[in-house]
């Protein structure tokens, strides 16, 4: 059975809301769950997120940023991700894929840096099964300002950044580990979408029900 799920995207694009609505049809259909998100998921690691996501005065080198990223994800495996991994499903919101496109694909860190630290610091764990939000990055940076008051560094970074974030994650390789989804559905329709693969995948050895929201 698949384990470790993360959901990926840029922000706005309905990943969280994805991954909550999994959650809910995984807790109908009995299968015992965790659910965790980066930066954050432990409490040394929620400490370093407000330095990552909130708006400085100064800003953060990108070497820096991506050190606090390991450090706060060394703290969250090792304290919250293995420990569940060995009876529960484990949905996290980011991982591996948003520090390639979020770090490395918007500074001249060379991504030998990211494999090493990633082979240092998790043993190379990533997820059975990542899945993709993908969705114009103009629209998911509206819809997550409306919803964000204090969470808004990256927000407020440049369309360059923007865009060379969301082109990341657009040209992710479709493999068996990784799945993109079209975010511009509404957020039921996404959500039967990834129940519709996960079941026909039989990513749980049993069929999950769909878990809709108003």
């Amino acid at each position: 059975m698949k384990k470790f799920i993360a959901f990926e995207g840029i922000d706005g694009s309905g990943k969280s809301t994805q991954l909550r609505l999994l959650a809910k049809s995984l807790e109908i259909g009995g299968l015992k769950f965790f659910c965790t998100r980066e930066p954050g998921g432990s409490y040394v690691s929620e400490l370093i997120r407000k330095i990552l996501v909130k708006r400085q005065k100064e800003n953060i080198l990108p070497l820096t940023e991506l050190l606090l990223i390991y450090a706060a994800r060394n703290e969250h495996l090792k304290k919250k991700i293995v420990p569940n991994l060995k009876n529960r499903i484990v949905l996290c919101d980011r991982y591996f894929y948003s520090t390639y496109c979020y770090q490395i694909l918007t500074s001249n860190i060379p991504l030998s840096m990211l494999k090493y630290l990633h082979s240092k610091v998790t043993n190379n764990l990533m997820p059975d099964l990542t899945l993709v939000i993908d969705i114009d990055f103009e629209i998911g940076i509206k819809r997550s300002l409306k919803k964000k008051k204090d969470e808004t560094r990256f927000e407020f970074k440049d369309s360059l950044f923007h865009k060379k974030v969301s082109l990341g994650f657009k040209n992710l390789k479709k493999t068996q580990k990784i799945e993109i989804f079209n975010g511009n559905y509404s957020k039921n329709q996404i959500h039967k979408n990834i129940v519709d693969f996960l079941n026909k995948k039989k990513t749980f050895n049993k069929i999950i029900p769909y878990h809709y929201e108003n």
